[in-house]
């Protein structure tokens, strides 16, 4: 998670979905910015950042997320996972549990692969299901929504590329069972986002 109090935003960083970029940014024009962790864990929803926050802040900040095509971002997941060179224990799973990409869809789903079950949306949601944050950009347009965030915020900064992945075009890597695979686990994000395969 991001705070910048100079700024006066939060960021709600979902997986993969440029945050690392975003991140890396956002100190760049707020140094003071602290630790990304919270009970250990760089992801944190919007509502668990709501209330640590606190009312005022998070009334007072601009509050951003970006979302991915789902079939696109578990590609990319995948791939972090099997390339970075010094895995963390999510990454460590992926390499015991998922062989190839098919396996990271149908198998690496339980313990630490939970995480690519849900849904961006449940980063972004209260407990009614409404949406709690100011804005979504998209990955597919990084670079102009950022622009958006920064025109909103008063910076310029660029947007560096980091944590990338070296892949080929998400179609590629489907069959016809993981495609609907994904298209089911992911349906409430491709309803509320559009996206498609």
């Amino acid at each position: 998670m991001v705070v910048s109090h100079r700024a006066r935003c939060i960021f709600v960083h979902i997986q993969k979905t440029g945050g690392a970029s975003i991140e890396s940014a956002l100190r760049d024009s707020d140094p003071g910015i602290g630790a990304v962790a919270h009970d250990g864990r760089r992801h944190t929803s919007a509502r668990e950042m709501r209330d640590l926050a606190g009312p005022e802040q998070w009334r007072g900040y601009f509050k951003f997320a970006f979302v991915r095509n789902p079939w696109d971002r578990l590609v990319s997941w995948y791939h972090m996972c099997v390339q970075v060179p010094v895995p963390n224990r999510f990454a460590s799973f992926v390499r015991e549990h998922a062989r190839t990409f098919d396996d990271f869809v149908t198998s690496a789903t339980t313990g630490p692969g939970e995480r690519t079950t849900r849904n961006q949306l449940d980063y972004l949601t209260d407990d009614r299901g409404e949406v709690i944050v100011d804005f979504i950009g998209r990955y597919e347009a990084l670079h102009e929504d950022f622009a958006a965030v920064q025109r909103r915020l008063g910076l310029a900064v660029a947007l560096p590329h980091v944590n990338r992945s070296v892949h080929g075009g998400y179609l590629a890597y489907y069959s016809d069972a993981t495609r609907d695979i994904v298209a089911s686990r992911f349906d409430r994000d491709i309803r509320y986002f559009g996206y498609d395969f």
